[in-house]
């Protein structure tokens, strides 16, 4: 056992993939919407399984395709409930229109992103194409060198993007294969810890608040878009 902060933390062994499936699973997300995609694939697949033991409260929505993960976890969002995803490569290509939605839309979704090569030609190697491809999207991005970040990365990834100055999405990025699946030593939070700190999602306006009729994602003249544009840069 060894101190870090606010209580003890756990010395353990594990891959990137599965500290940072365990991160979610302490964080206990309303919502998690995702397609398997190597390398990526064993979060979901952890999830689930939190689900299935009973470890979990989310609502696990298996889709059809990424763009489908994504666009349910806008609506979620939306919703004004706590959304989280995960995947890598082509499919994060696949999501490139919902990006820019959650980002225009000031939806504080947090993203686990595998980065691996996009198809060009087809590997399944890491290099990051597929979150660079989207780093004008208006999602922040952050870069995990190893497990320890990785899980780490993931625990202040909703405290980041739900501040009230901010309300942007969030990518947790870490290098696939190397990371996700390489096992190393990796300091884990106890959970009481963890969600004191990521602590409860109330946000102000939400689509379901009977109190008060809410619009997101409407037209935009391009005046109000310029506006938007402008605020969603001083926000990140």
């Amino acid at each position: 056992m060894q101190g870090r902060g606010w209580v003890m933390s756990k010395k353990t062994r594990m891959s990137g993939n599965e500290a940072v499936a365990n991160a979610i699973r302490q964080i206990n997300p309303d919502v998690v919407a995702a397609f398997p995609i190597t390398p990526s694939t064993e979060i979901p697949q952890y999830i689930s399984k939190f689900k299935a033991d009973g470890l979990i409260t989310t609502e696990f929505v298996a889709v059809e395709s990424e763009h489908s993960a994504m666009s349910a976890c806008i609506g979620a969002s939306a919703a004004g409930t706590r959304a989280m995803t995960a995947t890598s490569s082509a499919g994060m290509a696949l999501m490139y229109e919902m990006l820019y939605i959650a980002a225009s839309d000031r939806l504080p979704i947090v993203m686990a992103a595998v980065n691996r090569t996009l198809t060009g030609p087809i590997n399944i190697n890491t290099e990051h194409s597929d979150s660079m491809g989207a780093r004008d999207s208006g999602w922040i991005q952050v870069y995990s060198e190893n497990t320890q970040e990785a899980y780490d990365n993931m625990l202040m990834a909703h405290r980041i993007a739900e501040h009230p100055d901010v309300m942007l999405p969030v990518m947790v990025c870490q290098d696939g294969f190397i990371t996700s699946h390489a096992v190393e030593n990796v300091l884990l939070e106890e959970d009481e810890a963890v969600k004191a700190f990521v602590g409860e999602y109330d946000p102000p306006h939400h689509l379901l608040d009977p109190k008060e009729s809410v619009g997101v994602g409407p037209y935009s003249v391009l005046p109000y878009v310029m506006e938007m544009k402008v605020a969603q840069a001083e926000a990140m």
